[in-house]
This record gives C-alpha cells, sequence and structure tokens, in this order.
C-alpha cells in the first residue's frame, strides 16, 4: 500500500514549475541534475517578487483543496 503523499506547498510548486522550464529550455541532460536545479531555484524564489510569491501560495490553497477532496483520510503524521 502506498503512503499518502503530502499536499505540495508553494516552494513545491515553484521548484516544479522551475524545473520544467528549465527541461524546456536547456533540455533533459540539465534537467537531470537535481541538486543543481534545487538549488537555483531556491537562489530565484528568494529574489521573486511578494506578488509571484502570492501566486504561488494561490497556486498551493488550490492544490491543497484538490489533495483534500483526493484524500479525505489525509492527517499530516511527521515521523520522529
Amino acid at each position: 500500500r502506498r503512503a499518502i503523499p503530502r499536499p505540495q506547498n508553494n516552494f513545491v510548486l515553484y521548484r516544479r514549475n522551475f524545473h520544467a522550464v528549465i527541461t524546456k529550455q536547456q533540455g533533459h541532460g540539465v534537467a537531470k541534475n537535481f541538486k543543481l536545479i534545487s538549488n537555483e531555484a531556491a537562489k530565484n524564489w528568494s529574489e521573486e517578487s511578494n506578488e509571484i510569491k502570492q501566486l504561488y501560495e494561490l497556486i498551493a490553497d488550490c492544490a491543497k483543496k484538490v489533495h483534500d477532496c483526493t484524500y479525505p483520510q489525509y492527517v499530516y503524521q511527521p515521523k520522529h
């Protein structure tokens, strides 16, 4: 049985889009370097405007609603 995934937050969604853009621009070879992509996404995220961050917050809120409908039994249970 597969575990229910956590809902994606604003940065995770931003990083996912960032990865898609890099893949489209530079091809799959560069896009396979996940550590580099994550570091670049984090750097870009810290420099993004409040408007962009608010947009991704809105997208994350929508994604959370979809997640709640898809997995109504989900309860976050951190592993200690």
